[in-house]
């Protein structure tokens, strides 16, 4: 019994190449392995159903059929060989059958993909060319109603264990359409002709479902008119395409042109990363001006190194110009802001300095005009300090020179030197300078006496007290002071002596004595 399922499985595995070959025996040929068209017409679609085109890798058997060298329809379903990267002649090997089915179809299943392609990257496997023809057929007609629903079947044999990336499947299949756009110059998204969905396929159930959504879609989408000779019609404006307009090698080149965009960033990134880390610790790049230089000629080196291929075709030029105007102000837009970044920081640190010096010299200059004469050699020293320091920030190519940053710092200095007296720091300065004054403990000095006079007079003539006037005169540690009043014959005056009258003139001597141990 536990062999049973495997048994089982492989009675399927079988059952589905018979399926398959009974299924082409009643296939009516649309176009011979020579790539002439068939006098066969093409079916109506049973049912309500729609038409799938079912495009296979030549060469390469999988699991929905066998790569067969012709186009032919069975019921709904149209089998055609995709294209092909050998130089070839033949319009199969160009993709001409498979876009002219996926033109009459409402849902294209492409198959043959492999999780190695998928790694690669269809664009520059066969896929890619095939899909690049069959959407230029799509771009160069008239816009069928609705989209068309388009499914990668990517086939794996279940002992990969590979996982599925879908977004990066649509976003490969974006860029091999809007690189086919830009050949054809349509303005066209992808969404608007095209649905993709991607399916890993790796046994006979997944073959089934992926058909079953196919068939599901391709009936929204309504069969195109005088069907019987929409797929004749379709072939033979195609192939008659000249190989001028043929868009895979202009797709190729703008593929190759945003491939050589997305290396040029990824190699000029990592050297950016390591100056951005710098600066963020409030540090200058040495040499700034000369690195940013030779990264922003060397990362367009690089492309145009890698897309020189693409300069002589025609419109893949003009786009890988483009492609290279973006590259450049980008990565000249980046730079531009590191070297601002440097300057604000040379700015801050310029001003920090100037101000700690100022504060040194504040102790030495206690006149305010001295101060400002004694500071004019600092501040000149401070934006001498500064251009040397920009000079190597400077990045003429980029127009990223000193010369507008050095006035404004000429300014910012003077201003500071102007308003640091009343600047916040200076005050805390000077009321520290005054603590200590204050604080200062007198240092003890040798014994002293010292001995002063000091004489009083005052002199009473007769009166009411209505002349009073007093003068006084010292010389050195001596004085004399003289009064006048004439209150003699007041009689308060006279009650306050006792009755008697006060004496004219009156002396008071007083002798200080000061003594230091």
């Amino acid at each position: 019994m536990a062999g049973h399922p495997t048994r089982s499985f492989s009675l399927r595995g079988l059952l589905l190449p018979l399926l398959v070959a009974s299924a082409s025996s009643a296939a009516t040929t649309l176009v011979d392995s020579s790539g002439a068209l068939t006098k066969a017409l093409l079916p109506a679609p049973t049912g309500d159903g729609g038409i799938v085109a079912l495009l296979s890798s030549p060469g390469t058997p999988g699991p929905f059929s066998s790569s067969s060298a012709t186009v032919s329809v069975d019921g709904d379903v149209i089998s055609a060989p995709g294209a092909s990267l050998e130089e070839s002649s033949g319009p199969l090997a160009r993709g001409t059958g498979s876009a002219a089915a996926a033109s009459v179809a409402g849902a294209v299943v492409l198959t043959g993909v492999t999780l190695a392609d998928v790694e690669l990257g269809l664009d520059g496997t066969r896929h890619g060319r095939t899909l690049a023809e069959m959407f230029a057929s799509a771009l160069r007609t008239e816009k069928k109603e609705g989209v068309t629903t388009l499914i990668v079947a990517v086939q794996s044999d279940g002992a990969e264990g590979g996982s599925l990336d879908a977004e990066e499947i649509e976003e490969v299949v974006e860029e091999i359409f809007d690189g086919v756009a830009a050949a054809v110059g349509a303005d066209d998204e992808l969404g608007d002709r095209f649905s993709v969905r991607s399916m890993l396929v790796s046994t006979p159930e997944d073959v089934a479902k992926v058909m079953s959504e196919a068939k599901s879609a391709a009936k929204g989408s309504p069969p195109p008119k005088s069907l019987p000779t929409a797929f004749s019609d379709a072939y033979k404006r195609i192939a008659s395409a000249t190989d001028d307009a043929d868009p895979t090698p202009v797709a190729e080149a703008l593929l190759a042109c945003n491939d050589a965009y997305s290396r040029a960033s990824r190699l000029s990134r990592a050297k950016i990363a390591s100056m951005k880390h710098r600066i963020s610790r409030n540090l200058l790049v040495p040499k700034y001006g000369y690195r940013a230089d030779a990264l922003l000629k060397r990362t367009l080196d690089l492309f145009d190194r890698d897309t020189m291929a693409a300069a002589g075709l025609p419109r893949a030029g003009e786009q890988r110009l483009i492609i290279r105007k973006k590259l450049q102000d980008r990565t000249e837009g980046i730079l531009k802001r590191l070297f601002d970044d440097q300057m604000a920081l040379l700015e801050k640190n310029t001003l920090k300095r100037f101000q700690a010096s100022l504060l040194r010299r504040m102790a030495k200059d206690a006149d305010p005009a001295q101060f400002y004469e004694s500071n004019a050699e600092a501040l000149r020293m401070a934006t001498f300090a500064f251009g040397s320091a920009a000079s190597s920030l400077e990045v003429p190519s980029m127009s990223l020179t000193k010369t507008k940053a050095v006035k404004e710092m000429e300014g910012k200095l003077n201003n500071a030197l102007v308003t640091f007296p009343d600047s916040p720091a200076a005050k805390i300065k000077s009321l520290q300078k005054v603590k200590q004054t204050v604080s200062k403990k007198k240092e003890p000095t040798e014994g002293s006496i010292s001995v002063a006079l000091d004489l009083v007079a005052m002199i009473r003539p007769d009166g009411f007290g209505n002349l009073q006037g007093f003068a006084g005169y010292q010389l050195g540690p001596h004085s004399i002071t003289v009064g006048v009043h004439n209150d003699a014959d007041d009689p308060g005056v006279i009650s306050q002596f006792g009755g008697v009258r006060p004496a004219f003139l009156r002396v008071q001597p007083k002798l200080k004595l000061d003594v230091e141990l």
